[in-house]
């Protein structure tokens, strides 16, 4: 079995932070990014949300602490600050972690998509529209590969369409995919210009639902992936938990954590065994 401080020291090193724009200065006590994104990605991958019990976990085995680089233990107020500030500097890494993990594959595709993260008790929720209908909440706007690997993420409120954070979200593949959200010139002439051919569902507009084209068999064949991928962030990674946590930047630190984890273990599979496993279930034994 691997150990997940492994997986993620695999992924997070100083070269890597290195690109990463730092929004939130380092405390008093001088953690820099690269220890904070290392435990919060090491608590997501052995699926201990409370930071009373992470600290628990981590008094225990003080090797751990020492193997991700730390010299002393962080306090609760400092590790709870970072799970409410790290949200910019997260989705950045994310986007870092996509790049490294598609020069390593041979991916064709991106496919994109926005998922409901469901809370109707956060004051900073908002009412949002999805295939199912109406709900509360906010959104998780992602893209993966073929093989259900994460390539970007960013999280949003409800009420923001997903047309709005589709480039964000568009990683530099051969082809990318998306609904009928996604169907406009400009995005497409943006997707061009990177080099990718975007394929969506036709959107109608105000013509009226009889001029609605099919969707090409083309994105058929690839659209489950990214319906995936969402069901497998939201419930063998975040348990569906993320109503534990309040406010917008909290639920984005929560819901990347989980996006970066996914990415942490396909890099340590593709790099060690030649394919990108996202087992999670692999680092919570």
């Amino acid at each position: 079995m691997m150990e997940a401080q492994d997986v993620v020291l695999r992924l997070l090193h100083k070269n890597i932070t290195a690109e990463i724009i730092v929004k939130v200065k380092s405390g008093p006590k001088g953690y820099g990014l690269l220890l904070k994104l290392r435990l919060l990605l090491y608590a997501m991958l052995i699926e201990i949300f409370s930071t009373r019990k992470l600290l628990n976990h981590l008094k225990k085995r003080p090797f751990i602490l020492d193997n991700l680089g730390f010299q002393t233990l962080p306090n609760k107020r400092t590790i709870d600050r970072w799970k409410k500030a790290m949200d910019y500097e997260l989705q950045q890494a994310i986007t870092l972690a996509g790049d490294r993990y598609l020069q390593l594959s041979e991916s064709e595709w991106t496919i994109i998509d926005s998922t409901p993260l469901v809370d109707e008790n956060d004051s900073e929720a908002t009412m949002g529209y999805n295939s199912q209908g109406q709900f509360v909440g906010f959104k998780l706007h992602m893209s993966c590969d073929e093989k259900e690997v994460p390539l970007r993420a960013c999280v949003t409120q409800a009420h923001v369409h997903d047309s709005q954070k589709a480039k964000e979200i568009l990683a530099p593949t051969e082809k990318a995919g998306g609904d009928c959200g996604y169907d406009s010139k400009e995005l497409k002439e943006y997707a061009k210009k990177q080099g990718t051919r975007l394929i969506t569902s036709h959107n109608p507009r105000r013509q009226g639902r009889q001029a609605k084209k099919p969707t090409p068999k083309i994105l058929k064949a690839v659209r489950y992936h990214i319906e995936q991928c969402n069901g497998f962030v939201k419930s063998e990674v975040m348990r569906h938990l993320w109503t534990l946590v309040k406010g917008l930047k909290a639920k984005t630190v929560f819901a990347l954590s989980a996006v970066l984890a996914i990415q942490a273990l396909a890099i340590f599979n593709l790099t060690t065994w030649g394919y990108p496993s996202i087992r999670i279930q692999e680092v919570r034994i």
